[in-house]
């Protein structure tokens, strides 16, 4: 009983300490972001030839790839749009597509339960799907994607930043807004154990309505 007493406990903390520390360095996500040593593995490889005919299928040509921390990420960008399609190599194997429409207005889908984990700023819309498919997780994309510009009137503008430059300019943004929370280590108490879990398979149209 003594265990599981301490275990309640010091559960909590850890997580509020590695939070910490997870924001901390991600104040500086420059620091983080560097070219894979060697490239992809040939496993990973052989996971982006097995996308290649769906790839295709949707214009979706291949831009780059780096490491952010200790997750790998290959890029795909849609031809003559601001859409992009990312495998994202880490503990677990998920997709995230984008849509950038300007340098402060983005929409995220992803096949991960990390989706909810951080509170989102103001221009950020995120959907997140665990385990869903390539394709179908393209179409609740574009299906949220058609919901804003109807709603709020969301229009693409040019982008001239890298995609390198987009993601690093997104992490800092988000970083801060988490920062400026009070307590947010303790927050993520909740965040981790409740809001990720409610994000999970809740639509962009269910968010809002």
């Amino acid at each position: 009983m003594e265990y599981t007493l301490f275990f309640i406990i010091a559960a909590p903390l850890f997580l509020a300490g590695a939070t910490y520390l997870q924001v901390r360095a991600m104040s500086t996500p420059e620091k983080m972001m560097r070219p894979i040593a060697g490239g992809l593995s040939s496993e990973k490889q052989q996971i982006l030839l097995d996308h290649k005919a769906w790839l295709t299928s949707k214009n979706l040509q291949y831009i780059t790839s780096f490491q952010f921390g200790s997750t790998q990420v290959a890029a795909f960008q849609q031809t003559d749009t601001s859409r992009y399609f990312c495998f994202y190599f880490g503990q677990t194997f998920s997709y995230d597509i984008m849509s950038i429409f300007d340098e402060t207005n983005g929409l995220t889908t992803a096949s991960n339960t990390g989706i909810g984990m951080f509170p989102f700023e103001p221009g950020t819309y995120k959907q997140g799907f665990p385990q869903m498919g390539a394709d179908l997780l393209w179409q609740r994309h574009l299906e949220a994607e058609a919901h804003l510009i109807n709603k709020f009137g969301l229009r693409w503008q040019p982008l001239t930043k890298t995609f390198e430059q987009m993601t690093l300019d997104a992490i800092r943004r988000q970083i801060l807004h988490v920062r400026s929370i009070p307590l947010y280590p303790l927050r993520a108490i909740y965040w981790f154990a409740i809001k990720r879990k409610q994000m999970a398979n809740r639509s962009i149209q269910q968010q809002y309505p």
